[in-house]
C-alpha cells in the first residue's frame, strides 16, 4: 500500500532543503510504518526552549537551517515512540536516500543522544 503525507506534514516538509524533501517524499511511499513530518525548519526561540527543556542537546540544530525533519510514526491512528520502530524506519529512509544519492544521518542511530524521530542532511556534505 502506498502511503502519502497529510497537509500539515506537507507544509512542514516544504520548509526544508529540497534534497531532504525528495528523500522524505520517496520514503513515505513504501515505508514500514505510516509517519508524519512533525517539524522542519525551526525558529531560534523554539530551539532555545527545547534546549532548556533538555529535549535537544545543541543550539546548533540542523532544524535552524532547514536541514532536518522530525517524524512521528503512526500506528492505529496514534503516535508511537518505540525506538525499535524508529530504527526500522531510519534504515528504510537511509536506503531511499542512498538510492537518490543524498547523504543523511538518522538520530535513531546516534550513540550520545539517540533521537529516533530526527533525520538530517549530513553536515559533511550539506553545510549550514
Amino acid at each position: 500500500m502506498t502511503q502519502e503525507y497529510g497537509l500539515k506534514s506537507k507544509a512542514n516538509l516544504a520548509t526544508v532543503h529540497e534534497d531532504l524533501q525528495r528523500v522524505m517524499e520517496e520514503a513515505i511511499k513504501e515505508a514500514p510504518y505510516d509517519f508524519s513530518i512533525t517539524e522542519g525548519l525551526r525558529s531560534l526561540e523554539r530551539q532555545k526552549q527545547l534546549f532548556a527543556d533538555k529535549k535537544s542537546s545543541t543550539m546548533k540544530s540542523r532544524h535552524l537551517t532547514g536541514h532536518a525533519v522530525d517524524v512521528a510514526i503512526i500506528i492505529d491512528g496514534k503516535a508511537n515512540w518505540e525506538m525499535d520502530k524508529y530504527k526500522e524506519l531510519a534504515t528504510h529512509v537511509e536506503a531511499v536516500a542512498s538510492s537518490l544519492g543524498v547523504a543523511i544521518e538518522c538520530g535513531a542511530f546516534w550513540q550520545r543522544f539517540p533521537d529516533g524521530p530526527h533525520i538530517e542532511l549530513d553536515r559533511n556534505v550539506y553545510a549550514s
